[in-house]
């Protein structure tokens, strides 16, 4: 349903802005104060699931214990703790979403904690130099940005239905913060980037998405409110995130699943649909056949939110992909998921292992599960197919590649038994009659979290013991396998954080024409 701001309710007709902040929106939204002009607002569709219990828990003073913030006033909400400002979850209004069943009941209350929100947004430093000298307690400029763009959306999406219920005081705060919310994703304030940690360090690509997917809800909630430069600038960053098979760009299922959440809640800015439909084309390759997704990452429930997604019964995997770059097999209680790189790359085809739902192998910031190359190439043509032949589901990539003018294809066969009890893979390399003209680095496996891993007595293979207690034996004929060990150097919470990682050292001379290696993976029966 549609709200309105009309001038006598107080709502957006006293929420004013001056003109520096004025000037980034379209021409005639503001009156000569400074004032909104009237309009209709409509809320935003969520898809994400609202958690009962943690709205429950919520009212009763009790944080969820991932946020580390603890227990609070239930009258004086959780912005009464101290380090709730510097907390994302607080600092976004995710909350909201857990309290959204109950908002009928909850107008009182959350009058009472946007209060203090408001209360707590006063007490900040506001000059230049105040800021400055509290910048070591403050975020970074990515945290920061995340947090302003994710609470536009949450205020779209679940505070904009019961803003007329709330006091007119509470209403033009509350716009008078989202329009300022909305300015400043615009166009930063430099003295607000001066008082960050690390204020004018590179934007995060999960950064940038949250700001174009925000500006995107704004428009898609008030249309004709931004100009159209702003939504075309947005646009044209969704469409870079995205990679041409439909995957976020950090490759990763669970991003990927998160974006297409977000696309699916602009309803009305048809010029994103042919980017969702991308996405959601990715997510269709990424079920299982029960319906779920696959995360590998130890992430579960959220299947609700593939269907709410995707909508009951409009996609179907197909047992030969003719599109995309993505692929999901399985069988027992393993899943591979392999994806096709396209663009600059310095690996060929990347692969998943899902073994009793946890990793086997993996792709994270710590390093791929690929053949890996000496430089970045420029790949091109990726393919992929999937299959059944004698008893075993096949999945097969295939990309090409020029090197000083030679073209080069690479193609990465994985089957896996019916039982799910064995899997092997095949590394092909045709360089053609001139002869391969790279490097090899060898052939990287990151093994999942919390796995470890030994080498048998033979000295024939390598054991790989997961969380799980399941042991697999892999082997890699021809090659020297070594177990090293990683760490991930992305952020300095995570520089501490150590994996174990396969490296199967290739022995390629330059006269060789075409590069064939293999390696399989078997499950043992041990105690």
């Amino acid at each position: 349903m549609p709200i309105k701001a009309k001038h006598q309710s107080g709502a957006g007709s006293q929420a004013r802005l001056g003109h520096d902040l004025r000037g980034l929106f379209e021409e005639g939204v503001f009156n000569d104060d400074g004032s909104l002009v009237q309009r209709q607002w409509y809320p935003l569709p969520d898809f994400r699931l609202s958690v009962q219990e943690v709205g429950l828990e919520l009212l009763q003073g009790r944080t969820p214990a991932h946020t580390g913030l603890g227990n609070f006033d239930p009258f004086l909400g959780p912005f009464s703790i101290p380090s709730a400002m510097n907390q994302c979850w607080t600092a976004s209004f995710e909350f909201l979403r857990d309290l959204s069943p109950s908002y009928g009941d909850l107008v009182p209350i959350l009058e009472l904690w946007l209060d203090q929100w408001f209360i707590r947004q006063s007490r900040e430093p506001q000059s230049s130099l105040a800021k400055w000298k509290a910048a070591s307690s403050e975020p970074s400029r990515t945290d920061a940005l995340i947090w302003r763009g994710r609470r536009v959306i949450n205020w779209l999406a679940h505070l904009l239905p019961i803003i007329p219920a709330l006091s007119p005081n509470l209403q033009s705060r509350i716009w008078h913060g989202l329009l300022l919310d909305i300015g400043r994703l615009i166009e930063p304030d430099r003295s607000f980037l001066a008082s960050l940690a690390n204020g004018w360090e590179p934007l995060s690509g999960r950064a940038i998405w949250t700001k174009a997917c925000a500006l995107l809800g704004v428009s898609s909630s008030a249309p004709e409110l931004l100009r159209k430069t702003t939504i075309a600038r947005a646009l044209d960053w969704v469409e870079e995130l995205i990679a041409p098979d439909g995957m976020f760009i950090d490759g990763s299922p669970l991003g990927t699943l998160s974006a297409a959440a977000d696309l699916a809640m602009l309803t009305r800015v048809v010029e994103a649909e042919p980017v969702s439909q991308r996405v959601r084309q990715a997510l269709a390759t990424l079920q299982r056949s029960d319906g779920s997704l696959v995360t590998f990452n130890g992430q579960r429930g959220y299947g609700r939110l593939v269907k709410s997604v995707l909508g009951p019964g409009r996609w179907r995997r197909s047992s030969v992909l003719k599109s995309g770059h993505i692929g999901l097999i399985e069988a027992g209680q393993v899943c591979i998921w392999m994806r096709t790189p396209s663009g600059p790359s310095d690996t060929g085809p990347v692969c998943e292992i899902e073994s009793g739902g946890v990793e086997l192998f993996s792709n994270s910031s710590f390093g791929l599960s690929a053949l890996m190359f000496d430089r970045s190439l420029q790949m091109s043509d990726p393919q992929i197919r999937r299959r059944d032949e004698d008893g075993q589901a096949l999945l097969e990539s295939k990309v090409s590649f020029e090197v000083d003018g030679h073209l080069h294809n690479h193609i990465r066969t994985m089957k896996i038994s019916s039982n799910g009890r064995f899997i092997s893979g095949e590394d092909v390399l045709l360089a053609g009659a001139s002869g391969t003209r790279l490097q090899l680095l060898g052939l990287l496996f990151d093994l999942g979290e919390g796995c470890i891993a030994a080498e048998s007595r033979d000295g024939q293979s390598i054991l790989i013991r997961t969380p799980m207690r399941n042991t697999w034996r892999f082997r890699c004929s021809g090659l020297d396998t070594v177990i090293k060990e990683a760490s991930d150097v992305s952020s300095p919470e995570r520089a501490l954080s150590r994996r174990l990682q396969l490296l199967c050292m290739t022995k390629i001379n330059s006269a060789q024409k075409d590069v064939i290696l293999r390696w399989d993976l078997m499950l043992e029966d041990l105690d």
